[in-house]
Formats: C-alpha cells, sequence, structure tokens
C-alpha cells in the first residue's frame, strides 16, 4: 500500500516543487529582465528535480511490482 501511495504522490510533489521553483522565473520571462546565466543555472536545477524525481518514481515502481509479485 505504501508503495501505491508513494507511485501516485512522487509525480504530484515533483511537480509542485517545478511549479514553486519556477514562479518567479515565469514572471521574470514574461516581463523580459532574466539574464542567460540565471536561465541556464534555473534549467540545471528543473532537470536536477526531474532527475531525481525519475529515480524515485522508478524505485517506487520497482518496489511496487516486487510486492505484487
Amino acid at each position: 500500500m505504501i508503495w501505491f501511495l508513494a507511485v501516485i504522490g512522487i509525480p504530484t510533489l515533483v511537480v509542485l516543487m517545478l511549479f514553486f521553483s519556477a514562479a518567479e522565473d515565469f514572471w521574470s520571462i514574461i516581463t523580459f529582465r532574466i539574464d542567460f546565466s540565471r536561465l541556464v543555472g534555473d534549467l540545471l536545477h528543473i532537470l536536477f528535480i526531474v532527475g531525481v524525481g525519475i529515480v524515485a518514481e522508478l524505485f517506487s515502481l520497482f518496489m511496487l511490482i516486487k510486492d505484487i509479485l
């Protein structure tokens, strides 16, 4: 049961983290007040969050399938 909740909760948590991480930068992009170095830094930050989320999701799916079988 805990793995099923993890499979549902991890993508939700990753999306919320990305939303709050990019909210300020989104407004800066709309108003054209963002510089290139900050944009690259934020892109690396977002890729890190997505990478950790993918690893956690794959582990949760593996454990869910292992428990079912």
